[in-house]
């Protein structure tokens, strides 16, 4: 490819020579020095693809290990080993080691269990999620149970959470955990069946049919008092809650449910949000409260007006 381009640069430079127009831009065009660099990485790059090098070995984080504690036996270091001790603690080289020995082993976990061999005709009336267990307590999910016809239901989603990156939506139906059928089941059971997996859980769903489309701005709210979900009786699921103080600034990033918007703290770490009262129920919560009758000298327990709709969906469960 350089050899191409110098046949073409030598010939804009007769061009140039005899003064025609533009030649002279696209001389200094070619020979820019940035265009010379471009060329020989990608012919680097050509040729890594032509003739791939073999790692020159598929435990580097290992040896580096050995060698640092073969290092710090010696009765004596020299300044030289001192420091490559240190270079080889950083985290970050032993994070860059580790990679290496990943992609040298080919080692691309998690590998998903395959698909069953029994599926329905009907492609579109039943979907397999697959969730691949972390480190995170939740999954991101909380589950409800219809009282007559005994179905399990996805109550909702949890922003940023591991079900909402696996494609779970509110209101698809499961049926299966893990080859296991959920009808008639109690929530807590069904929990029990996933927190007994191990590595991959498999959901069989039926997917809603229409899914609510997400028209939401970007909204930023500064909390005015403490708030904590534990010690809210109206919370749907307290361990899908998230908890806050009085002056933190809220990310506001689900408002699909009209009592319970999803948000995140900001600055914060987590990627998956937690539910929060919205100021619909706070408002209802407040015209309640200014509606009892002054009691003076009585420690009157808070209590909230909710609707037989609201009290079903206060019925959900983690998963």
């Amino acid at each position: 490819l350089r050899q191409i381009l110098s046949d073409v640069i030598e010939e804009v430079r007769r061009s140039v020579s005899q003064d025609i127009d533009g030649a002279e831009v696209l001389h200094s065009l070619l020979t820019a020095s940035w265009l010379q660099s471009l060329l020989k990485v990608y012919e680097c790059l050509q040729r890594y693809l032509t003739d791939c090098p073999a790692p020159a070995l598929d435990f580097a984080s290992g040896l580096s290990l050995q060698l640092l504690i073969d290092i710090r036996s010696l009765p004596y270091c020299s300044e030289e080993a001192k420091e490559l001790y240190r270079l080889l603690r950083q985290p970050h080289m032993q994070a860059l080691l580790s990679a290496h020995d990943t992609v040298a082993q080919k080692d691309y976990e998690p590998v998903l269990p395959p698909m069953p061999d029994e599926l329905p005709d009907d492609e579109e009336a039943t979907r397999i999620v697959c969730l691949v267990k972390n480190k995170q307590p939740l999954q991101g999910a909380t589950i409800k149970r219809n009282d007559i016809t005994g179905e399990i239901f996805v109550a909702r989603v949890i922003h940023g959470g591991l079900a909402d990156r696996s494609l779970l939506h509110a209101g698809d139906r499961i049926i299966e955990v893990n080859g296991f059928p959920v009808d008639g089941m109690e929530p807590e059971q069904v929990i029990q069946v996933v927190a007994r997996s191990h590595g991959t859980i498999m959901f069989k769903v039926i997917p809603i049919t229409e899914r609510p489309i997400h028209n939401q701005t970007m909204l930023y709210v500064r909390a005015m008092t403490d708030y904590s979900p534990q010690q809210d009786p109206t919370i749907p699921c307290a361990d899908a809650g998230m908890s806050f103080k009085k002056g933190d600034i809220l990310e506001i990033v689900d408002q699909t449910d009209a009592l319970w918007w999803q948000a995140k703290k900001l600055p914060g770490s987590s990627a998956c949000a937690g539910l929060i009262p919205s100021t619909s129920l706070l408002k209802k919560q407040r015209e309640f409260w200014w509606s009892q009758p002054y009691q003076p000298h009585v420690c009157m327990q808070i209590c909230f007006f909710f609707t037989e709709e609201d009290l079903m969906a206060i019925d959900e469960r983690c998963v």
